[in-house]
């Protein structure tokens, strides 16, 4: 670790979060004991007795703390004295994780946790490490570093295919590439043809296209471009249809105030839009879809049609908002 007392990570990617923690230890001139604790369980006794007690044989430990944005006021005023009077020579060096959504490059971190006094301090002292989510102009070094650690050697138009098809999710490009790891040759060269067992691949910006909408963009057009350039082949409506169901049932949740199975950093956008729509907006898009279902399948509109159609309605829908 650091010679800091202490360390604070912000990352809202629990993989590329783990990945950097893992790095730090490994490069840390005095190996630790790891010990994680989850804030949103509270800080448990055992935790408060690793930090203020030494022990018998004076083994030097990281107190890695997830989600400590969960962290209560008070927790964070009753832990603030113990982390100033640390020094960086103590056995004991706590690290947390504050595990919150960027907006513009930007951590949003809340402002009373920016008044704790060992938050002030970590800034003022530059113990505050952040590590920012993957983009689309990273993601492919992000994919070549991985597949160098797996030796596995992809060539630059396989790489570029994986960048086109995997989300940026660390989880999710750690497992895939394992994956393909394990289909490679006696050089570690992989099969073209392995690259179809990719199992996540990346959405359909149907999220993105109710966003054109709602600027008031030309609607067929952004369809036209989810077509040609994402789908393509005959159930390509049907597709398309599914997925704006699955979209209307996510923002219907979020309404609701369930929590959708989904990556945490695109709840809030989504939530902003489903207040926009409220329940009558949402069920006129299930409404939409269903009418452009019904319409190809009975005969009385071809596919393109029951594009046009439902691009209208939807254009009209968010027009009102």
């Amino acid at each position: 670790m650091s010679p800091s007392p202490f360390s604070i990570y912000i990352c809202e990617d629990s993989a590329l979060l783990l990945d950097k923690l893992h790095a730090d230890a490994k490069a840390a001139t005095t190996p630790r004991q790891q010990y994680v604790f989850w804030a949103d369980d509270g800080l448990s006794s055992a935790f408060w007795e690793h930090l203020t007690l030494q022990g018998l044989f004076a083994v030097p430990k990281l107190l890695i703390i997830r989600n400590a944005q969960n962290l209560t006021a008070e927790t964070l005023r009753q832990l603030s004295p113990s982390l100033e009077k640390l020094a960086a020579s103590s056995l004991v060096h706590p690290a947390l994780c504050f595990e919150v959504n960027f907006e513009k490059g930007t951590p949003k971190i809340p402002a009373h946790i920016q008044r704790i006094p060992f938050y002030t301090l970590a800034e003022k002292n530059r113990w505050i490490i952040t590590v920012h989510p993957l983009t689309q102009q990273n993601i492919s070094s992000f994919i070549h570093t991985k597949a160098l650690q797996l030796s596995l050697n992809l060539s630059s138009a396989q790489l570029a295919q994986l960048t086109q098809a995997l989300p940026p999710d660390a989880a999710i490009i750690h497992s895939e590439l394992a994956k393909l790891a394990l289909m490679t040759d006696a050089e570690n060269t992989l099969p073209d043809s392995a690259l179809r067992e990719i199992s996540h691949t990346k959405e359909l910006g149907i999220f993105e296209l109710t966003r054109n909408l709602q600027q008031g963009n030309s609607s067929p057009t952004v369809w036209r471009q989810i077509l040609e350039d994402k789908l393509g082949g005959d159930n390509s409506v049907f597709a398309v249809i599914a997925l704006i169901s699955r979209e209307a049932r996510i923002l219907w949740q979020l309404l609701a105030g369930s929590t959708p199975a989904m990556p945490p950093q695109a709840i809030p956008a989504k939530k902003i839009l489903a207040q926009s729509l409220g329940f009558s907006g949402i069920a006129k898009l299930w409404e939409c879809t269903l009418a452009a279902e019904k319409g190809i399948k009975t005969g009385e509109r071809s596919p393109e049609q029951a594009f046009e159609m439902l691009a209208a309605e939807l254009f009209f829908l968010f027009k009102k908002m």
